[in-house]
């Protein structure tokens, strides 16, 4: 049984996105670049480019594309954000597990995180504090860097498929990976040889299909 934070339904995906001001294409166009970049790792490369590529594509998309809506960028202790003033969130990106996207599965972030996220998921689990000398000393590090809750765009990718969710993170589990989620809104990623259809109750206009150039 999906649970009640988590959004899959596209009619609730569309307006969990619109109240983040957040365009689906623009996540599926990520996820996308970091599928056509991952796919040109040739076998002389280091055995982790594939996945670095996948990740590095899809935070310059999503950044340079809300950025050109308003959003501003920053890098604290080299986390990627994308930063929305106005709605006072952040957005970054992770390789998630084998259960992103999937509504009834709980999925974790593939990689282990540093302070400063672990700081943030503190961050987002307690916004509001009457006393800062209760802060503990993730949420005191966080205060003084970040001030806006801050999501996580998970992305899951095969050779076969693509799997995504943009979600706000709640809790650390083992190996310091992200593994609980306050909300999550998942989001259906084609493959980027499939026709994309374009939905004309879709706010933000239609779907298109990257076009990246081989860096070989």
């Amino acid at each position: 049984m999906q649970q009640d934070f988590v959004y899959s339904e596209h009619d609730d995906v569309e307006d969990q996105l619109s109240q983040l001001s957040i365009p689906r294409a623009a996540l599926i166009r990520a996820a996308q670049a970091g599928f056509v970049q991952r796919s040109f790792s040739l076998p002389s490369d280091p055995v982790t480019a594939a996945g670095t590529d996948a990740w590095r594509y899809a935070v310059r998309s999503l950044r340079t594309e809300l950025q050109y809506l308003g959003w501003r960028l920053d890098n604290p202790q080299n986390l990627p954000l994308v930063i929305s003033d106005e709605l006072k969130i952040n957005v970054t990106v992770s390789s998630g597990d084998e259960a992103t996207g999937i509504p009834f599965r709980m999925p974790r972030t593939k990689n282990p995180k540093g302070s400063l996220l672990e700081a943030a998921v503190a961050r987002n689990v307690r916004q509001l504090h009457l006393f800062p000398g209760m802060l503990t000393d993730a949420e005191q590090k966080f205060d003084k860097t970040l001030d806006y809750p801050t999501w996580v765009f998970l992305v899951f990718i095969t050779d076969e498929e693509i799997r995504a969710e943009l979600s706000l993170p709640s809790s650390f589990g083992e190996n310091d990976r992200l593994d609980g989620w306050a909300k999550r809104i998942i989001i259906d990623i084609p493959l980027p040889d499939e026709e994309l259809s374009t939905d004309s109750d879709d706010d933000f206009g239609p779907q298109i299909t990257p076009v990246v150039t081989s860096k070989i």
